[in-house]
């Protein structure tokens, strides 16, 4: 089994707890321990131990819980991914979703704070790659920067006409690198324009429909996609919609190390197989 299951935590509480304080004292990764987001995910690992403990959580809309687990995702796999000292455990948050592809056999009586479960693995005897990470557990890691990055992409596009937060940008994309500069150049040139795709009941949307991380490298490593995007501009100066871009491209995404975390640094995109332009270069005619 991948992670550990409810007996195998039970006999390691001691060891898991001892984890557990040491990353709740790491403030590299956790400045402040009474945040929203520290308290669910403590609660989600407490429940664990007891399945009676009541969390406060179990009373929060959804909404609410979806942003902390994101926000507890990103701080955990920058954090296990940076050099340091040697992790004997790691912690996951999944949704209930996510958790009847991991485990099989307890996924009735796995606990959860309103279908949010944490996993534990114990990697100290694991063959790794960085901090006593497999190799599976790099690729998971870098298929979620893509498609967050993805998100983040999109996102920039409906916050048009402002621009997106270049702290955000950075988060996930090369500060200097082509792919941000190429993002940011279309943004300001559909500013220019006057296109949007933020109106109301604006049908604009994208899906990943494939990835593999295809070489992971020292300095630099390549993920293969393949994309749905549906981008339909508005065009507020005709208050009319103009072209809509429909479209399924491969892409090849190749990414390096920024202060030991993996951003993207280049996307690389072959012509469209159809008539229609590809997003980007669309974008910028």
């Amino acid at each position: 089994m991948e992670f550990l299951s409810l007996d195998e935590i039970a006999f390691l509480e001691n060891e898991i707890h001892s984890e557990q304080r040491a990353l709740f004292n790491n403030r590299a990764i956790i400045t402040k321990t009474k945040s929203n987001q520290w308290l669910f995910f403590n609660d989600c690992i407490e429940l664990l131990f007891n399945p009676n403990y009541i969390s406060k959580y179990f009373s929060e809309p959804a909404t609410k819980l979806a942003q902390l687990k994101f926000e507890i995702e990103n701080k955990l796999k920058n954090f296990y991914l940076k050099p340091g000292r040697k992790i004997e455990y790691v912690f996951k948050l999944v949704h209930k979703k996510e958790l009847k592809n991991i485990i099989f056999d307890e996924i009735e009586s796995y606990p959860s704070v309103k279908g949010y479960s944490a996993l534990i693995r114990k990697v100290s005897n694991t063959n790794s790659v960085a901090n006593e990470l497999t190799e599976r557990d790099i690729k998971d890691y870098i298929e979620r920067i893509i498609a967050e990055a993805i998100d983040i992409e999109f996102e920039a596009y409906q916050t048009i006409p402002q621009i997106i937060s270049d702290d955000l940008l950075n988060y996930w994309y090369c500060p200097n690198g082509p792919a941000k500069k190429e993002i940011l150049h279309i943004i300001n040139r559909h500013i220019e324009r006057g296109w949007v795709i933020n109106n109301f009941m604006n049908p604009s949307t994208k899906r990943i429909l494939d990835i593999k991380v295809k070489d992971i490298k020292n300095k630099e490593l390549y993920v293969s996609t393949i994309e749905y995007w549906y981008l339909r501009w508005w065009d507020t100066k005709k208050n009319a919609y103009t072209y809509p871009y429909r479209e399924t491209t491969r892409q090849r995404y190749i990414l390096r190390k920024v202060e030991g975390i993996w951003k993207i640094y280049e996307i690389i995109m072959p012509a469209p197989r159809t008539s229609v332009p590809h997003r980007r270069k669309y974008s910028l005619t």
